[in-house]
């Protein structure tokens, strides 16, 4: 909860400090780390979590494969960020904070992984969300300062995001022992389904970011970016959800998942009824007026974070511990869902601008939950009947 305060915080504060311009250049920035840090991950974060609900990580060797996958990764982001650096023309420090910020990601989300594998949910937590925490200080400093730079942002963002992955490198070697066994590559195998859901979803979350910058402009990416910080709130909840519910699914029941279901809607009716009550007149105060002319876009936001907030369960389930076949389902809805995303948007945003790009994200995450908590129903509806 206290990354989701120190989060949003930092993206006003600089959405109110940088020009519209920069604060776009900074949004791209954002969109390439999280766009590439999990896609390196290539699934591998969910393999290993599936692999570890059934066998104890302090039994296996868990750091050998998490090197060779850090190599790798770290190798292709340095090829793939200069190029998007030099195709939209922004520069070195644009270059260095993309790296450091993707390799200190992939870092921290491999070895957080191994610590709630472990069962210290809480611990993995706080490591995961820490560095945000960092972050939104150092850009509180800025603001005090009247500090507006953002070159010299990116260089200190990027070299604190390092000294962070190192850190927790070592903390964590610390902290869990490493076993004799050698990890299984079935698990290694099986994590490249979730590789294939990963670039499906980053799709979906990112490449409406892509779109607007290439049909309207940069300009119109900051703006949409600077609106759409009331999502980061549920996407802290989504998170929340995710990072307990997949770990624990093989032991979740009728029960508990109507528990789930039910706390999710009632914290997204609630965020939402804040927002659409206090959202305008909040944002014009935070970002001094500058976005005014954009916050008709709040209601269509709120829709869309209350949509993820439900389409998270099924989606953390069905990846905790559903069979291959069931997760193949999964997978394929997916692709063909995204597949039809792409030139929605595309039209979308053609004819109604940002608006369009909302309204596009609501049918995505809608289908994708229904189709999601069809799954669940099967499922449950098995179980009842004892097969």
């Amino acid at each position: 909860m206290l990354s989701a305060a120190f989060g949003p915080v930092r993206n006003v504060i600089l959405g109110r400090m940088l020009s519209i311009s920069d604060f776009g250049v900074y949004s791209l920035s954002l969109t390439v780390v999280g766009l590439l840090y999990p896609l390196l991950l290539f699934g591998q974060q969910r393999g290993s979590i599936r692999f570890f609900i059934k066998n104890s990580v302090t039994d296996y060797d868990w750091k050998r494969p998490i090197m060779i996958l850090l190599y790798i990764a770290v190798l292709i982001s340095c090829i793939s960020v200069p190029i998007i650096a030099w195709y939209y023309d922004v520069g070195y420090p644009f270059l260095y904070f993309c790296i450091c910020a993707i390799t200190s990601s992939l870092i921290t989300e491999l070895l957080a992984n191994i610590v709630r594998s472990s069962g210290k949910y809480e611990l993995a937590l706080l490591l995961q969300r820490s560095v945000r925490i960092i972050i939104a200080i150092i850009v509180v400093i800025f603001f005090l300062s009247d500090f507006s730079i953002l070159s010299s942002m990116f260089y200190i963002f990027g070299t604190t995001h390092i000294f962070y992955g190192v850190f927790i490198y070592y903390y964590v070697n610390k902290k869990i022992n490493l076993g004799l066994k050698k990890v299984p590559t079935s698990s290694q195998k099986e994590g490249l389904y979730f590789s294939v859901m990963d670039v499906i979803t980053l799709v979906n979350a990112y490449g409406i970011n892509l779109i607007i910058a290439g049909i309207l402009s940069l300009d119109y990416l900051g703006i949409f970016f600077a609106v759409c910080i009331i999502l980061r709130v549920y996407e802290t909840f989504v998170q929340s959800t995710d990072f307990v519910v997949m770990p624990s699914s093989g032991d979740l029941d009728k029960k508990g998942l109507i528990v789930i279901i039910v706390k999710n809607l009632i914290i997204g009716a609630l965020i939402s009824l804040f927002f659409i009550v206090f959202g305008k007149s909040l944002l014009s105060l935070i970002y001094a007026q500058k976005y005014d002319e954009y916050l008709y876009l709040i209601p269509y936001i709120c829709l869309v974070g209350c949509i993820k907030m439900m389409d998270v369960i099924p989606s953390s389930i069905v990846g905790g511990v559903s069979k291959k076949r069931v997760l193949k389902q999964y997978v394929f809805f997916n692709i063909s869902l995204t597949l039809l995303f792409i030139p929605g948007s595309i039209l979308s945003i053609l004819y109604i601008g940002l608006k369009g790009a909302a309204c596009a994200l609501i049918i995505l995450y809608a289908l994708r939950s229904i189709f999601g908590f069809g799954i669940l129903y099967r499922i449950y509806e098995l179980e009842k009947e004892g097969y």
